[in-house]
């Protein structure tokens, strides 16, 4: 995938990598077929500064299904 993988960044307890926030934004097309604002909203109010891509995609999903009112 075309995100680098930060030496600093811890792994998750499943060993998958995690990644920055920032670095997830920058490639949500690639990685999510979304643009950055979608990631930025279903992120919004989230704890934590590193996630797993499989952790966004939920988030994403669930965001998209959200009603409006």
């Amino acid at each position: 995938m075309g995100v680098k993988k930060n030496s600093k960044t811890p792994e998750a307890g499943g060993g998958m990598p995690r990644y920055e926030l920032k670095e997830l934004k920058a490639q949500a097309k690639e990685l999510f077929g979304v643009r950055a604002e979608v990631v930025a909203g279903a992120m919004h109010n989230t704890d934590g500064r590193y996630f797993t891509i499989a952790e966004v995609q939920g988030k994403i999903q669930q965001f998209m299904k959200a009603k409006v009112v």
